[in-house]
């Protein structure tokens, strides 16, 4: 029986990641697969939903949008199962947060004036926006690979098409990670580094019966063991993780049936004949709409004139 939770599951990622007493974690995790050259501190949630009672809600899918105390936005994704358009949902979710930064009505608040002289605080006085935007950095965890993917971590910004290629605008990036080519034998993935560290633990996680010597003085880390671990959940969570893992089984089921009848994965994210043969497989085998929309990349209504056709 496995000791720790699966991480790539809705309700794993969200214990170990997405709990307000254990920031640190994911602070820790956003500050090392970032880079960033200065640890992240106050990070605050930004979203407190709790996972829906039923899973299939949820598309396979939950996402953490945190700022921190400079106001720079986290968005932290996990996808388990693939999608058809990752790097279209990856721009639409960084959007938001982007509309969000504009003042209603147009005005901004400036800081209080202090003391006036008369004994009294002047009133913080209201001023058109000028457009300047908070940073925005979207990460997306993959347990699959995208097509033509050859490394493990790959960090994308907006850059100018001619060379030098410089950067021409630094506060929006975007960050995946496909755990799928993640190896540590390989000398570029060293466990020196807490980046590859954080792939080790989110790929290995279920398969651990112990915590491995490579954490061993890492405060981070033990503690997302710990609160990893089944044996620390309730009956209540672990009920809620066994329908979690139950749900994605289901798609699993569902994604290698339509590949076994002999559609081939180039025909899953390439021609349209394709995508229409594995919509139909997929109806055949009971699965959701949307569910079905989220593999093959067709329109939901198309899928529902396949089902009733």
């Amino acid at each position: 029986m496995a000791r720790y939770l699966d991480p790539t599951t809705d309700f794993g990622f969200k214990k170990i990641f997405g709990e307000e007493a254990n920031k640190e974690i994911i602070s820790s995790f956003v500050t090392d697969v970032l880079e960033l050259e200065t640890p992240l501190v106050d990070l605050s949630f930004l979203n407190k939903e709790q996972l829906p009672e039923i899973f299939e809600q949820r598309a396979g899918v939950y996402d953490l949008f945190c700022t921190d105390r400079d106001g720079n936005h986290f968005i932290v994704e996990m996808q388990k199962s693939p999608i058809a358009y990752i790097k279209d949902r990856m721009v639409y979710y960084s959007t938001f947060p982007i509309t969000q930064q504009a003042p209603k009505g147009g005005m901004m608040r400036v800081a209080d004036h202090g003391d006036t002289g008369y004994g009294k605080s002047a009133k913080p006085k209201p001023k058109p926006w000028d457009f300047r935007l908070d940073a925005i950095y979207c990460i997306a965890i993959l347990g699959y690979e995208m097509n033509g993917s050859t490394r493990a971590v790959n960090r994308n910004s907006i850059r100018n098409d001619y060379p030098p290629h410089e950067l021409f605008y630094p506060k929006l990036r975007y960050l995946t990670i496909e755990l799928p080519l993640f190896d540590e034998s390989n000398p570029e993935y060293s466990l020196d580094r807490h980046v590859n560290k954080w792939l080790y633990f989110l790929k290995y996680l279920p398969e651990l019966d112990r915590i491995p010597e490579i954490f061993a003085n890492e405060v981070v880390f033990q503690k997302a063991f710990f609160v990893a671990e089944l044996a620390n959940l309730s009956q209540e969570e672990l009920n809620l993780y066994q329908r979690n893992l139950k749900y994605h089984w289901d798609d699993y089921a569902k994604l290698t049936t339509a590949e076994n009848i002999g559609l081939t994965k180039g025909k899953i994210e390439g021609k349209i004949e394709g995508k229409i043969e594995v919509a139909k497989a997929l109806l055949q085998e009971g699965g959701e709409v949307a569910f079905i929309a989220k593999v093959t990349g067709l329109a939901e209504e198309q899928i529902r004139q396949l089902q009733n056709a």
